[in-house]
């Protein structure tokens, strides 16, 4: 071997082309400029005109037990079939394919809401439907034959009931970061939109879905659905709670027919009793309180009702929660919970959350993910 010239081995060394570690490599095809060709938005269906359930993507629908959850994953389905359901539109014209997966329900049930619910509440060409019930198997094998059948059967949208079942503990932050990464991938490479249903906690509160799996889900997921039965009636309700872009701010409600199938109806407009059987005001419980107890708040976000035996006082919700978030124009939860609580000397968490209800009810302000993937509050034009 000759030695080489000290100018001949600089000249060499500045010609050699430096090397580039492969995970550099691999970083660069993920790399997103002006000029970078990738899929325009694609969204599934339109809720009260708006587009929603969209692909490579994830969406969750929450809610209590027994609160219509499944009815209203019924009437995706069925409008993956027919063009309209209720206030749900396909956006494409021709049909969907769907992947039901069941992991909660008995065969039977399985079988009975496909027949007689989803397939009448359209003209469903079943060839198009892939349903599955996998109550009986493990965790793992519920995970490896959803991949399976996502990559074989290439739906355009599958429905996951109960997501808490693809895993052994929805308390385990890595697992459950771990199932909702796995589905955020298969969505993307399959070009598919995938509805995860998921329980709340046990609080009933409808931003809080369950264990660790549901702060994952509420980060990652583009749009969250929130089901409800009205209390002490026979209606249902469906309420987008988050997205990332499209804000649907009506209600949808629903109750079911004597054929067992919902139909659009209007919110429920009742007064109720007390325990005498005396009618109360059907004014929000957080304005339901003593009078004595009204003077411990702030009384610049006081309105009262003088002369009003039934109505005495309400909350000035506008300047409220106006003053709360000043000139930042979002705050996470628990900051807009602090500024409002110190505002209006509310002292009850559980009180202010009635509160909070309320300026969500009336349009005062909104919740949405931020870039961060964090749930935060909007205050709405007025």
């Amino acid at each position: 071997m000759t030695n080489q010239d000290p100018i001949e081995k600089e000249i060499a060394q500045a010609d050699a082309v430096p090397s580039v570690a492969p995970e550099v490599l691999q970083l660069d095809k993920c790399r997103i400029m002006t000029d970078t060709n990738v899929p325009s938005e694609d969204f599934l269906m339109r809720m009260y005109g708006k587009p929603c359930f969209p692909r490579r993507d994830i969406s969750a629908i929450t809610g209590t037990e027994k609160c219509g959850k499944t009815f209203f994953t019924s009437m995706l389905m069925a409008c993956c079939a027919t063009r309209n359901v209720l206030e749900l539109e396909r956006i494409q014209e021709s049909p969907l394919k769907v992947m039901w997966y069941d992991t909660e329900q008995s065969r039977q049930s399985t079988k009975s809401i496909l027949t007689d619910r989803v397939f009448k509440l359209g003209d469903a060409d079943e060839s198009n439907f892939f349903v599955f019930n996998v109550r009986s198997c493990s965790c793992q094998e519920r995970i490896n034959y959803l991949v399976a059948g996502i990559e074989t059967y290439k739906p355009d949208m599958v429905i996951i009931d109960n997501v808490s079942d693809l895993l052994p503990s929805i308390n385990d932050p890595e697992a459950s970061a771990q199932v909702i990464d796995q589905l955020m991938q298969l969505s993307t490479e399959n070009d598919c939109n995938i509805t995860i249903v998921i329980h709340l906690n046990r609080t009933g509160e409808k931003r809080g879905l369950r264990g660790w799996l549901g702060t994952e889900i509420l980060h990652k997921a583009f749009d969250v659905y929130y089901c409800e039965q009205i209390e002490k009636t026979d209606v249902f309700s469906v309420e987008q709670t988050f997205t990332r872009k499209y804000r649907i701010p009506e209600l949808m409600y629903y109750k079911i027919d004597e054929k067992g199938l919902p139909e659009i109806t209007t919110k429920p407009n009742f007064q109720p009793r007390n325990q005498n059987g005396q009618y109360m005001t059907n004014k929000p419980e957080a304005y339901q309180i003593k009078s004595d107890k009204v003077a411990t708040f702030n009384q610049k976000y006081i309105i009262h009702h003088d002369g009003s035996a039934s109505y005495p006082w309400e909350w000035a919700l506008r300047p409220l929660f106006t003053d709360a978030f000043g000139n930042i124009p979002s705050l996470p939860l628990e900051n807009l919970q602090n500024a409002v609580m110190k505002l209006s000397e509310i002292k009850q968490p559980k009180y202010y959350e009635k509160v909070f209800n309320m300026a969500v009810g009336q349009r005062v302000i909104s919740t949405t993910m931020d870039k961060r993937g964090r749930v935060v509050a909007i205050l709405i034009p007025s």
